[in-house]
């Protein structure tokens, strides 16, 4: 491969890493907007404090994954998907406080199994930057504490899954 060729595919490849890490941002500032949300709804339960911590690092992390964006020398991309899944948050909110007052006990079940889902989702892409972080210039240590925190999220979800669903459970009998 000549020299041209070779550039011109790293330019390809640092592209396509920094689409990739302006989808997982996009994906993140909702996730943390959704997380922040079903803490507040939860916290008056047993797991409501675990809920909470989980958005607290979630938010964090979004931050982190900004400034990881920045370091690597990748612009954002596309405000436009920030800005898109920030408003679609925002009117799936409206439309939750639009109904009834009397909301479904199956509405948190699905929230957190979707949370869970997407605490998946990051999961990934942390995987991905320890495994590009020394070619990036990251600290790999630092990608590695995330991707385990971020197991120990799913943990914390699966069990606020558990409880969640229990109490549903018990509505329905």
């Amino acid at each position: 491969m000549d020299e041209q060729s070779s550039s011109a595919e790293a330019r390809a490849t640092v592209q396509g890493l920094g689409t990739y890490l302006n989808d997982h941002l996009a994906g993140s500032v909702a996730g943390s907007e959704r997380f922040a949300r079903l803490a507040d709804a939860l916290s008056a339960t047993p797991v409501g404090p675990e809920v909470a911590r989980v958005a607290r690092e979630v938010a964090q992390e979004r931050d982190e994954l900004r400034e990881i964006i920045e370091v690597l020398g990748l612009r954002p991309q596309n405000h436009l998907k920030q800005a898109t899944a920030w408003v679609g948050e925002h009117v799936a909110r409206l439309k939750a406080s639009r109904r009834s007052l009397r909301r479904r006990r199956t509405d948190a079940l699905l929230e957190v199994e979707l949370l869970r889902s997407a605490l998946v989702g990051k999961l990934g892409g942390w995987q991905v930057l320890e495994d590009l972080a020394p070619d990036l210039g990251l600290d790999r240590a630092r990608m590695a504490e995330l991707r385990a925190r971020t197991l120990e999220q799913v943990a914390t979800m699966d069990e606020v899954h558990a409880a969640v669903r229990s109490r549903v459970l018990r509505a329905v009998s």
